[in-house]
């Protein structure tokens, strides 16, 4: 809603603030109508004069300090730790990636965080909702996810949002190793046998160069 040609709170016209500014009023009552002119009815009397004084009667530093402190803040989240597999794994092995995350803001979490896949190998990976998480508390969150299907080192990254969608906290991923089961079983005869490591890693190297081509 539009109040005598200024937007609503968030996205105030320029224009109109820096005539306000320019024009140097000390009469408080004046700058109290001023700035809820700017920020439209929902700002009463009392707020308005509130931030004006703790902005030294500053039009403009007011408004900022009251749109900083009434923005919504995203929730805060940091990793404690992190436990996935350890070895490698056939094509198409289901298999469970667990984060240990903490709630490190200031405020509990709302009820409609979930963690999904924001990019790499797609994983299978489904949104997980995360329960509300008090200020300083942690949990445990599992994705139950399925490795590819071609050999190699694949990566997957995921993201704790909010429902708007707004990233929390840091970039979760996965990393793992996809063998054939052919490669597997070399790999178990090959370490079993009185061969120089070079020789094995040669060897290695070339069946899993010809389960690449197979595939």
């Amino acid at each position: 809603m539009d109040v005598d040609g200024a937007s609503v709170p968030g996205e105030i016209d320029q224009n109109l603030l820096l005539q306000f500014s320019c024009m140097n009023t000390t009469d408080r009552e004046e700058l109290i109508k001023q700035m809820q002119k700017l920020l439209g009815p929902s700002l009463n009397y009392n707020t308005a004069s509130f931030f004006l004084d703790m902005s030294n009667w500053n039009l403009q530093a007011a408004i900022c300090c009251y749109l900083d402190y009434t923005s919504p803040k995203l929730p805060s989240m940091s990793v404690k730790a992190s436990e996935g597999p350890t070895g490698s794994l056939e094509p198409g092995a289901r298999f469970d990636q667990n984060w240990s995350i903490v709630n490190t803001g200031t405020e509990q979490w709302p009820g409609c965080c979930r963690l999904i896949q924001a990019g790499g190998e797609p994983l299978g990976a489904t949104p997980v909702y995360l329960p509300p998480l008090p200020v300083g508390h942690s949990t445990t969150v599992t994705l139950k996810l399925v490795a590819p299907s071609t050999s190699g080192t694949h990566k997957s990254f995921f993201h704790l949002v909010t429902d708007k969608g707004e990233q929390i906290g840091d970039t979760l991923w996965v990393e793992v190793t996809v063998e054939s089961e052919m490669t597997m079983a070399l790999v178990e005869q090959l370490a079993a046998l009185p061969v120089p490591s070079s020789r094995l890693e040669e060897l290695l190297t070339q069946t899993q160069s010809q389960d690449d081509q197979m595939c």
